[in-house]
């Protein structure tokens, strides 16, 4: 009987002391801007909460018919230059 009081009484502990800091955290303010950069209930207030990664959905592949082409393509290849123009020399 002594174990269950005393566990009741540790829960009610806790749970008060949640309130408490919870109502500690919303209450919070600043008089001067400065002193909000080095306070760590701000730094703690303002933190992104992390959110889980996207897991790629994958999808399923799709049967492509492809049609070969019955023209036979020209052998003769010609070759394409481009015209270079020689820097100027330094000056």
């Amino acid at each position: 009987m002594l174990r269950r009081i005393a566990t009741h009484l540790l829960v009610a502990v806790l749970i008060l002391s949640v309130c408490v800091l919870a109502a500690q955290a919303v209450g919070h303010r600043h008089d001067n801007p400065l002193d909000e950069q080095h306070c760590q209930v701000c730094h703690i207030g303002h933190a992104a909460i992390p959110q889980p990664a996207v897991q790629p959905a994958t999808q399923t592949p799709v049967p492509v018919s492809r049609l070969a082409s019955t023209e036979e393509s020209s052998h003769d290849l010609k070759a394409v230059r481009t015209p270079s123009v020689p820097r100027a020399p330094p000056a």
